[in-house]
């Protein structure tokens, strides 16, 4: 991805690199529990696609941490 670009890589080799992660990262979630959110699943395919960047994935599926 070129940091100076709008808008992720939507090459066929970006996605694939994308859809690896994110399946690694499902993986290693599920072994620790995830059960299945929507929003996170539809976030990530928007991401994998190149349809938003990682910064608007992050805001999408990260909450703000709770202050006491």
């Amino acid at each position: 991805m070129n940091i100076h670009s709008a808008r992720p890589d939507r090459s066929p080799e970006a996605i694939a690199r994308r859809k690896k992660a994110t399946d690694q990262a499902r993986a290693a979630n599920i072994r620790q529990g995830y059960t299945y959110d929507p929003l996170l699943e539809e976030a990530t395919a928007a991401y994998v696609a190149g349809d938003i960047s990682r910064d608007e994935y992050r805001a999408r599926v990260v909450r703000p941490a709770q202050r006491s």
